[in-house]
């Protein structure tokens, strides 16, 4: 499973939150805006553990304020 998302952050952290997901495994970052936004590719063996890596980043960084979707994709799924 794959996904595409966007980690909000409080202002100003966006650096700060990056440097540390480059540790986080089945995280890949794509960019940022410099500020408060992220993109990032998660990938997992399926959606639940996915939505568990996307809680636990939630919960461990009080400076990521949210991680939201904007793409899912099963790998093997041709369609």
């Amino acid at each position: 499973m794959i996904a595409g998302v966007v980690i909000e952050t409080v202002a100003g952290a966006e650096p700060r939150v990056a440097a540390r997901l480059l540790r986080v495994s089945g995280l890949t970052l794509q960019g940022g805006d410099g500020q408060r936004r992220i993109a990032a590719v998660l990938e997992g063996p399926d959606g639940t553990t996915l939505e568990q890596l996307t809680e636990r980043l939630v919960s461990f960084d009080p400076e990521i304020l949210g991680v939201f979707p904007t793409f899912v994709a099963d790998e093997d799924d041709p369609s």
